[in-house]
């Protein structure tokens, strides 16, 4: 009697298990990338500037600085593959004001149809006039986060947000990785 019991109860967690499992690459219930996490016009930080976009796509066309040299570039500067849903990005952004910006700090997030798939933050501290800062950030994604880019035609928004001590500017460039 208990064989029976046991494997009654393995049928049930494979059968569980293999719900969730489709739930997860699919998108569908309650798990991390729903619907609640949405890429809309607000930013997380306050007093933010909103500037033009770096890289290829359309860039910059959430808003743009009233300044005609941007305080920030931002340049995507290599992706490399590490994996069928991973990739390494190298970036640099480059402190063009006239002044040293203090408290650098770079966080970026990558949306595909309104859902943040990623995010990561790196810390550039003081960043003096003309001087550059270059990170290497690996992007894996989970395949249920791959499969929403897939059905979002491989189009992905990129929001890249320069934090220091006096204010944050964002970055937003559209592209498409299909």
């Amino acid at each position: 009697m208990d064989r029976k019991h046991i494997a009654i109860a393995a049928v049930v967690a494979v059968v569980a298990l293999g719900g969730i499992a489709g739930a997860l690459i699919t998108g569908i219930g309650p798990f991390p990338g729903g619907d609640e996490g949405s890429a809309g016009p607000s930013t997380p930080y306050e007093d933010t500037v909103v500037v033009g976009g770096g890289g290829s796509g359309d860039g910059g066309g959430d808003g743009g600085a009233t300044e005609s040299q941007q305080p920030f570039t931002f340049v995507i500067q290599e992706i490399t593959k590490c994996g069928q849903t991973c990739r390494d990005v190298n970036a640099t952004i480059t402190n063009q004001q006239d002044q040293t910006a203090e408290g650098v700090e770079v966080h970026s997030e990558i949306y595909t149809d309104g859902d943040l798939i990623w995010e990561g933050t790196s810390e550039a501290g003081a960043l003096a006039s003309g001087e550059s800062y270059t990170d290497t950030k690996r992007v894996k994604l989970s395949y249920g986060e791959a499969f929403k880019v897939r059905q979002n035609d491989g189009q992905i928004r990129v929001k890249t947000y320069v934090r220091t001590d006096e204010t944050t500017y964002v970055f937003s460039d559209q592209r498409n990785v299909s």
